[in-house]
This record gives C-alpha cells, sequence and structure tokens, in this order.
C-alpha cells in the first residue's frame, strides 16, 4: 500500500508553496483564510490520476502536507505585519521570519500528537471539513470528481482579477456618499473575484453576519457620528469624509466587538474546551494502545526531545529578536524575561493548541475562533509587561511603547503558529483516521509542508509590502492608499498593544462596539428559537472590514445559498454541489495567485497601476464591467449546480 512517495513529496511541497502565496494575499486582504484541504486534495487527485498505482492514502498525506500553507499562512500573516505597522521593523526580515514560521509550525505539529488519540474519537466533535476531504477523496477513488473545476474556476477568477488589479478595465469596488445637512449617508460594493469565491465557501449565516456588520458600521455609526457629534472633518467630498471617519472612529467600534465576540465565544465553549484540555493532559501518561499501524504516532520521545530542541532554538531567537535592553528594565532580569518567555511558549502554546485543536473539531478550521484566542493572549501579555513597567516605575517613552509592542507581538506571533497548524492539523489526522492513513506519515508530510511554506510566505509578504503597503504603512512615498493591503488582524493586534502602553484605548469607541455585540448576542439568542443563528464574530468583522471585502463576500454566501435551496428543491445530487465548492476553491486560489504574480512587474516599476489602459473618464463603464463579473461568476456556478 502506497502512502509515501517521492512524487507525493515533491507534489506537497509544490502545492505547499501555492496555497501559501494565496493565502497570504487573502489574509492581508481580509483576514479571513480559506481552507485549504479540499482544493490540495482536489489537485492530488487531478495530478496522481496520471501516474499508475496511486492510492487514496498518498493523495491524503499529498494534501495533508499541502494545506499546512495555508495553517503556517496564518500563523505568521496574522501577527508578523503588526511589527510593521507599530514600526519596530521597516520590512520583513528574511531569516528572521523564517525561524518564528518554522518553531510555530513544528511546535504546533508536535502538540498534536498526544491531542490526536483524545480528539479523533471525542463523540462532540463532528469533523466537518474532514467528512467533506473524505467525502471528496472517496469520491474521487469513484471517478466522481476531478480537477477540470478547479481548473476552470482558476481560470476565471485569475482572468478577472487580472482585468481588475492589472488593466483596470473592471472596477474592484464602487460606493458613494453624499452630505444631508453635516449627516453622511451612503453605501458601496466590492467586485472582487477572489472574495466572491470565499464568500461561496464561508456559508450564509457567516456571509450575511459580515453584511449586518457593514450595515451596522456604514449606514447606522457613520451616519449617527457625523449628524449627531459632528466628527466628519470636512474635506469637501462626502465619500472621503466617510471613509476617514469610518478609519478613525468606526474601526475602534470593530475592535471592541471583536474582543466582546471573541470573549462570547470562549465563553460558551469554556466546558469543552476544558473537557478537551483535561483529557489531552491524560493522554500523555496513558498506557500504550496496540501497536496497529493506524495508531502509530510520531514516538512520544521523538515528541519530548523536539519539544526540548524548540525551547532551546526559541532562546537564541528570542536573544536576537526581542529588545530586551530597550524594555528599561534592571539588567539582572534579562534572562529571566528569556526564561518566562520560553515558558510561555511552550506552556501557552500547548493549551491555544488543545483549544484550537478543539474548536476545529467542532466547527471547523474555516469558522474556528482563533482570532479571539490570539487576541486574548496578546492582552495578557500586554497588561502583565504593563504591570512589570509600573512597579519599576518606567516612563511610557516612544521607544519603551515600540519595544514593548514589539516584544509582546514577536511572543504571539510563535503561540499564533502552534495555535494554527494544530488547528489544521487536528483536521487532517482526523481524515486519515477515517480512511485508515498511518499518522506518522501524515506527520512527517506536515513537516515537509510547513518546511516549504515557511522558506516562501516572508518572500511574499515582502514583495506584497512593497508593491501595495500593509495596515497604514506605506514604504515609499507617492503610493495609493484605495490599493493598500488592511491586514485587519495583525492590525487590530498593533492598535490594541499600543493601547495599552499608551492608556489611550478608546473606551468610547470600544464600549460602543461591545453595546452594538452585547444587542446581537440577545439577538442570537431569540432567533435560536427559530432555529436561526447569526455568527458575532462575523458581524464584529463585518464592522472592521471596509465595503470593498464585506460586500463581495455576502454576495458569494448569497449565491451558494441560493442554489442550495435550488439544488435541495429539485433533488440534484450531492456531488453536484460538491462541485460548486471546489470551484469556488479555484475562483479563490487563481485570483489571489494572479494577485501575487502582479506584485512582481509592480514591485520591478514601482507603480502598481502600470498595467492600467481604462481612462478615468470610463470608470462608470468600468463600475458596469464589475457588476457583469459577478453575473458570470453566478452563472457558471449555477450551470454547474443545476447540469
Amino acid at each position: 500500500m502506497k502512502e509515501i512517495t517521492l512524487r507525493g513529496i515533491v507534489l506537497s511541497i509544490i502545492l505547499a508553496v501555492i496555497l501559501a502565496a494565496s493565502n497570504t494575499y487573502l489574509a492581508l486582504k481580509i483576514g479571513i483564510l480559506t481552507s485549504a484541504s479540499i482544493p490540495a486534495a482536489v489537485i492530488a487527485m487531478g495530478v496522481l490520476r496520471f501516474f499508475k498505482g496511486s492510492t487514496i492514502h498518498e493523495k491524503n498525506l499529498v494534501q495533508t502536507g499541502a494545506s499546512a500553507g495555508e495553517a503556517i499562512a496564518g500563523g505568521i500573516v496574522y501577527t508578523i505585519p503588526a511589527l510593521v505597522i507599530v514600526q519596530y521593523w521597516t520590512g520583513f526580515s528574511y531569516w528572521h521570519n523564517v525561524c518564528i514560521a518554522l518553531l510555530g509550525g513544528v511546535l504546533g505539529i508536535l502538540f498534536s500528537i498526544p491531542l490526536r488519540r483524545v480528539l479523533m474519537n471525542e463523540p462532540t466533535l463532528k469533523f466537518p471539513e474532514a467528512q467533506a476531504i473524505t467525502k471528496t477523496l472517496q469520491m474521487a477513488e469513484n471517478k466522481e470528481i476531478g480537477i477540470k473545476e478547479m481548473l476552470t474556476g482558476g481560470l476565471v477568477g485569475a482572468a478577472l482579477e487580472f482585468a481588475q488589479t492589472g488593466l483596470q478595465v473592471v472596477a474592484s469596488s464602487v460606493q458613494g456618499f453624499f452630505a444631508m445637512g453635516k449627516t453622511l449617508v451612503g453605501f458601496g460594493m466590492g467586485f472582487s473575484a477572489t472574495l466572491i469565491g470565499a464568500g461561496y465557501l464561508i456559508g450564509f449565516n457567516v456571509g450575511l453576519s459580515l453584511l449586518i456588520g457593514a450595515i451596522t458600521g456604514w449606514l447606522v455609526i457613520v451616519p449617527i457620528l457625523s449628524g449627531v457629534y459632528h466628527l466628519a472633518a470636512s474635506s469637501g467630498n462626502a465619500t472621503t469624509d466617510a471613509v476617514n471617519l469610518w478609519g478613525n472612529y468606526v474601526r475602534f467600534v470593530g475592535i471592541g466587538a471583536m474582543l466582546t465576540a471573541g470573549a462570547w465565544t470562549l465563553f460558551t465553549l469554556l466546558k469543552p474546551i476544558g473537557k478537551g484540555i483535561a483529557a489531552s493532559l491524560r493522554s500523555i501518561n496513558a498506557p500504550k494502545e496496540a501497536r496497529i499501524r493506524t495508531e502509530q504516532d510520531l514516538p512520544f520521545p521523538y515528541v519530548v526531545l523536539g519539544t526540548l530542541l524548540c525551547g532551546i532554538a526559541s532562546y537564541y531567537l528570542l536573544q536576537i529578536l526581542l529588545p530586551i535592553a530597550g524594555l528599561n528594565l534592571p539588567a539582572s532580569l534579562g534572562h529571566w524575561i528569556l526564561a518566562a518567555s520560553i515558558a510561555f511558549i511552550i506552556v501557552v502554546g500547548f493549551i491555544f493548541a488543545s483549544i484550537t485543536g478543539y474548536f476545529s473539531g467542532l466547527v471547523g478550521v474555516t469558522a474556528s475562533p482563533g482570532s479571539a484566542i490570539v487576541i486574548g493572549g496578546l492582552l495578557l501579555v500586554s497588561l502583565i509587561l504593563r504591570a512589570l513597567f509600573e512597579a519599576y516605575h518606567i516612563s511610557f517613552s516612544h521607544d519603551l511603547i515600540v519595544n514593548a509592542c514589539a516584544t509582546v507581538i514577536i511572543l504571539i506571533s510563535i503561540v499564533t503558529g502552534i495555535a494554527c497548524i494544530s488547528n489544521d492539523n487536528i483536521q487532517d489526522l482526523k481524515v486519515g483516521h477515517m480512511i485508515g492513513t498511518t499518522p506518522w506519515k501524515q506527520q512527517f508530510m506536515l513537516l515537509i509542508g510547513v518546511l516549504a511554506a515557511s522558506a516562501v510566505i516572508p518572500l511574499l509578504m515582502q514583495l506584497l509590502f512593497n508593491v501595495y503597503g500593509i495596515g497604514g504603512i506605506m514604504p515609499h512615498a507617492g503610493m495609493d492608499p484605495s490599493k493598500m493591503l488592511p491586514a485587519p488582524v495583525p492590525s487590530v493586534l498593533a492598535i490594541v498593544t499600543q493601547a495599552v502602553f499608551k492608556g489611550e484605548l478608546p473606551m468610547n469607541m470600544l464600549l460602543v462596539g461591545v453595546g452594538v455585540i452585547a444587542g446581537f448576542i440577545v439577538l442570537n439568542v431569540l432567533l435560536r428559537k427559530r432555529n436561526m443563528k447569526l455568527s458575532v464574530l462575523g458581524i464584529a468583522m463585518g464592522l472592521y472590514l471596509p465595503l470593498s471585502s464585506s460586500t463581495p463576500l455576502f454576495i458569494g454566501s448569497l449565491i451558494a445559498f441560493a442554489l442550495q435551496r435550488i439544488a435541495k428543491k429539485r433533488g440534484i445530487a450531492s456531488p453536484q454541489t460538491q462541485r460548486s465548492v471546489v470551484l469556488a476553491c479555484g475562483v479563490v486560489a487563481g485570483a489571489a495567485l494572479m494577485d501575487v504574480a502582479l506584485a512582481i512587474p509592480f514591485a520591478i516599476s514601482g507603480n502598481p497601476n502600470e498595467l492600467s489602459i481604462m481612462p478615468e473618464r470610463l470608470h462608470g463603464l468600468s463600475v458596469v464591467l464589475g457588476l457583469l463579473g459577478i453575473l458570470y461568476i453566478a452563472r457558471m456556478f449555477y450551470r454547474l449546480v443545476t447540469r
């Protein structure tokens, strides 16, 4: 029985790099990652069908290694850009970022090994994505699904993105506001193929929640702040004023909402989380099971040795990365700070791995509220460090605040890497558990994927930063702020960390966010009786994201919802709807990869408008073409599902 093969290793490395590239862009663009396992499984099936003797286990090992690209992207891209946003770094140092990604990735794999036996057999965990991946692999064995849908979606997504971002003949978004006295009123819409495809995958409840958050921010809070409190600076342009008002005020409402939504989500899952962590700790000293092939993990002594080596590596890496001298604490505390940092990485990293692993089994990789855990960990470290400064009566100068923020973000970046890998790894291990793949071989392939993704993501982040700018930071003068990548998650990390040390958390706006989410939580409780449920995390993200991101995500989810209703009404078999999911994955991957490819000539020329051919006077035509692009994507999905 073939499992690990040379061709499988090569293919998984290639796919890990591709998926890391597309998810790096997506994480910086909208702060959401798409599950990489299904497209990786489909591509593996399409490629390996040309080789004699390929097995379902070989294909599963390929997708296992490839999915590490998404997980590593989540770990490093969600956190490291915050170091640029707080202006501790002016760019992305390649080797420093590689080491951070590797450390978090390897520890995430090691920590998920003792978790596997506990979580695989936990009856409350349904592993929704593992079920879908298993079904996809089994369908491939019956020749029911292939690579055609992935390639079709990829070509369409890439073509539309090239027309939008490259040639700029198709608008990426449109928005308009007008003033009614002092009150600003208006709305907008995005046409991004990447986000429509991602919206198709995230589900209607999340998509609707994003739209509700966007409506609350732009159609309720912006008019109130401008009309009642007169907070909009007059630039002579209502749309510009509305965008500035959103950036200066509503964004903090979104942060307060995200913190509240994350805390609520964690609270509702405290009991299953506690059970998961307790069971994980008990499993470490549990007696060995019979050494059947399907229960063979990497030997536990290797886990202990690997963790010890990672701890030693952490000591030397943190000596280089942490600005300990810049914290102005007594020199005698230097080694204690390093020791406490390593203990934080190991202990909190394992706890986060347990929590995200449990989340993954409960709601899936994409829906797992990992960002809430990360923000909670960041606040914990920030408040501890601030208390230490106050205990030694250290004044909060600008340099101290920058160094303190950097210390917190670096530690959180490693822990986030652990959490993201565990979140992804547990789902892949469940697939292997269901079809009978050898666990240690999956863990080996994950190590290969982690190495490949860690090697390329720092290069991609620097490339995208040079071309578009990230999180409000522009590396060159004269760059177009409308094309900047907002990097929602690292921006939130940077803002919250700075606010803790400056003592400048805008409590009024944050409390508005708390109140908004509290209201939606109550509404959720009422809707539960009608079998309806909104995502409070989705609403909070909708408050934070620009309209160019939130609206196409909703449109994609609406297309999926409508087609699911049509398929159910007409009694259309599941393979057709499964193909539509693969098609959506292709649209997302193709469009995101086109953006990465365009970044290369844009970086060389220093001008992201280098390929533009649409005159400004024809902007209305480009908006019409954007609407037609959405209709074409919707028609493409409709024809696939109903044919």
